[in-house]
């Protein structure tokens, strides 16, 4: 609900004790709404129906040991709860609330109110509470999630830096022991210790041992290569001469197949083919199916497959022939590639026995390997012990190499944890310095805005209490605890909690004061300040200031609700003795019924009523003599207590007119004067005009009659007043009453300078401020 917006009217129906439809009309340009009534009119009633809009709850139903389920007691007793409804104007918007499916629903949220609650029995709540609770209460109004994040992230920080400071400090000895094992197994040098002498190993220079374990791998490889080829070798010969016995032996077949064979066999290949193939199928022919003649065709079949059994014995030699040559010229081939493997396999040894700068104790062949293969035997024989020994040298170097790497790493590793230990020995206690001046700012800015509230605080209590308010309340985080707000007070000249000291009403008013405090920090001028019953046990002398100071403060929020059974206040009001500094609006609350619920009251003060009495038509002469009697009683009561006028006493009666104006004598009357000063800001400028009271009480004196006559008894001289009389009379109380009391800034009664008295606003001054000897 927007700040500047005015609250217009609030409608309640079966709401709590609103048994009917109450509507509560706020006047056009009064922030301040007084609510009076007896207990049991309603009052709680209304503040319950912001409480409703605002936060969907009625706490004045909590904590009354009716355990859960407390919103079946919302509606009105008898209704259902679709029934209930609570609705807020502005001068900008609408809210509505009801109940919906058991659960509240405030249409539009958006426009729903911004309220601060206060009520009688929660005002000692901050007070008496424990200090971490008394923290919560203020916590919304203190915005520390920055620093809270900052200080969550360093502390955190801090944590895993130092979980990481273990880990590495357990790392660095562990790195530390395996130095010391590789510093032992070289026989610990004398003059230095494990870590000096891994860098002074480490220091030494390598000379190419990579180079070397590389290249004598190569020549081991290579000897180990040439050491295949003599069975290589063997096996690839005697496959050619395998091969080669095998082609001479189908040399021969083939020939014996030749010679056997006609030498026009294989031209008539396809003629007895296909003869021997009809001779088959006709067992029983005549005669020659070539030539048809018949003198040959005895045997003729036999003689056919005779011929064709010598052709397939040629063809098959052939075969053979052509194979076992094949296999020959394979294997003879496959001999010329291993002689040029081998070749190639001496040509690598060499390379490799020459490409490297040999270290002394490394032996080397004396002589080249042969380049004839049928040598190589030999020559293995002759090397074979060199070539062993190639292996323990290559398995030494490799030794060393992987000391080296593994002497490195664990160097390297401790080197690395010994600087992250140092790093974080370093870190850490800036961490901590970073987080200790994060809680310090916190604190700090904390105390700030604390100092302020108990400012504020001490300033609001210094108008209830003069002298024992400013620089004697104080709020301070207890420094021993996260969250914990202590509230002391100066007493008789020491620090003590009041809780231990002041009396209930002291102590009521410091809640009020501290609840006001800080209501007024959380954007106030969009807040509807709402203060229900909180006058109860607050002191008779002190009420008048706690209602100015309620006065005072209420000008700074969007409006302020007060709730009261406070008769007093009531009556000062209706008089006009207690004007505050804004317009304010008089509510009065009659007796609740079960059919009506609640109820109001016409509470207009009694100088309006006169005034709206006297503007009717016909004029009610007696009401406005009765009615101008008794504010003339109250005006003249002011005046002669203001300058201790002498009055008869009476055990037991209230003054009246014939006591109060004779005790205004002669000499006070000359000197009784106001000074107008409707809008004077400037102190020193004169008044816009200046009133002598002298001429008012004399016509009062002469026609006070008026009041027993008509108002009040039954006499003959009301045969023989005029209604002008009455109405002179009437009119002549609401000129003095005008022109003593302000309709903004009330009574003045503040002495100032020894001259005259002055309302709060300084646009009255009645003089003179001692009545004349």
């Amino acid at each position: 609900m927007a700040g500047s917006a005015a609250l217009k009217s609030l409608k309640l129906t079966a709401f709590r004790g609103s048994a009917s439809t109450f509507t509560l009309d706020f006047e056009k340009g009064k922030k301040l709404t007084l609510i009076y009534g007896e207990n049991g009119t309603g009052k709680t009633t209304i503040c319950d129906a912001f409480e409703f809009l605002a936060f969907e709850r009625i706490g004045s139903l909590e904590d009354r040991g009716m355990g859960k389920g407390l919103e079946k007691f919302w509606p009105t007793a008898g209704k259902p709860a679709s029934a209930l409804a609570v609705e807020l104007e502005t001068s900008t918007s609408k809210c509505s609330g009801k109940i919906v499916d058991k659960k509240v629903s405030v249409t539009p949220a958006a426009s729903r109110p911004k309220i601060e609650l206060l009520r009688q029995r929660q005002i000692l709540e901050l007070i008496q509470a424990q200090p971490a609770k008394r923290y919560e209460a203020i916590k919304r109004f203190i915005d520390i999630d920055a620093f809270e994040r900052s200080e969550e992230a360093l502390r955190q920080l801090g944590k895993t830096l130092g979980t990481e400071k273990i880990g590495a400090i357990a790392a660095e000895q562990e790195n530390l022991n395996a130095l010391q094992g590789f510093y032992e197994a070289a026989g610990s040098p004398s003059g230095l210790n494990a870590v000096s002498w891994a860098k002074q190993k480490l220091a030494e220079p390598t000379t190419g041992l990579d180079a070397d374990i590389t290249a004598i791998t190569k020549l081991r490889a290579a000897f180990e290569a040439l050491h295949t080829f003599p069975e290589k070798l063997q096996g690839k010969r005697d496959a050619v001469a395998a091969a080669q016995t095998a082609a001479d032996s189908a040399d021969r077949g083939q020939l014996d197949a030749i010679a056997a064979a006609e030498s026009d066999a294989a031209q008539r290949a396809g003629v007895l083919t296909a003869g021997s193939s009809y001779l088959e199928a006709h067992p029983d022919a005549t005669e020659c199916p070539l030539c048809e003649s018949t003198e040959n065709i005895d045997g003729l079949a036999a003689t056919v497959k005779g011929k064709l059994d010598q052709l397939a014995t040629l063809t098959a030699a052939t075969a053979k022939w052509k194979q076992a040559h094949t296999a020959l010229k394979a294997a003879q081939t496959a001999l010329q590639q291993m002689e040029a493997d081998y070749t190639k396999a001496v040509a690598t040894f060499a390379a490799a026995q020459a490409a490297h700068q040999w270290k002394p104790g490394v032996q080397l062949p004396a002589n080249a390997a042969p380049a004839d293969p049928t040598q190589l035997p030999a020559w293995l024989t002759a090397n074979l012990a060199t070539a062993t020994a190639w292996a323990n040298v290559e398995a030494g170097w490799r030794d060393e190499s992987k000391f080296r790497t593994q002497l490195k790493a664990a160097a390297e590793r401790y080197e690395s944890n010994s600087a992250r230990v140092a790093e974080l020995a370093t870190l850490i206690p800036k961490v901590e310095k970073a987080l200790a001046q994060c809680v310090e700012e916190r604190q700090k800015f904390t105390d700030t805005i604390i100092g302020e509230i108990a400012k504020e605080v001490g300033k609001l209590y210094e108008k209830v209490h003069p002298g024992e308010g400013l620089d004697k309340i104080a709020l301070e985080l207890d420094p021993a605890r996260r969250a914990s707000l202590n509230l002391g007070a100066t007493f008789e000249g020491h620090d003590a909690p009041p809780q231990a000291y002041f009396s209930q009403s002291h102590l009521d008013t410091l809640g009020l004061c501290v609840f006001l405090a800080l209501a007024a920090r959380d954007r106030a001028t969009e807040t509807v300040l709402i203060l229900d019953d909180v006058l109860g046990s607050v002191d008779e002398p002190l009420v008048e200031r706690v209602i100015g100071m309620i006065y005072e403060v209420s000008g700074g929020f969007q409006h302020t609700i007060v709730t009261t059974h406070y008769r007093p206040w009531r009556e000062k009001y209706r008089w006009g003795w207690l004007k505050p500094g804004q317009p304010c609006q008089f509510v009065e609350l009659t007796g609740w019924a079960i059919d009506d619920g609640i109820r109001i009251i016409s509470s207009l003060p009694e100088v309006e009523r006169l005034r709206t009495l006297l503007g009717e038509s016909p004029v009610d002469i007696q009401s406005v003599c009765s009615k101008a009697g008794v504010i003339l009683e109250a005006a003249l009561d002011y005046l002669t207590q203001k300058y201790e006028c002498p009055v008869p006493r009476r055990q037991g009666a209230a003054y009246t007119l014939g006591d109060l104006l004779p005790a205004i004598n002669n000499k006070l009357r000359d000197a009784l004067k106001v000074e107008m000063r409707d809008g004077i800001t400037d102190p020193t400028a004169p008044a816009s005009s200046t009133v002598a009271l002298k001429p008012i009480l004399e016509e009062l004196t002469r026609i006070a009659q008026a009041r027993n006559a008509f108002g009040a008894h039954f006499k003959a001289i009301s045969f023989e007043l005029l209604d002008t009389d009455a109405i002179g009379f009437a009119k002549q109380v609401l000129e003095l009453v005008d022109t003593l009391v302000c309709p903004d800034h009330g009574w003045p009664s503040n002495a100032n300078s020894g001259s005259y008295w002055r309302n709060s606003g300084d646009t009255r001054r009645l003089h003179p401020l001692k009545r004349p000897s």
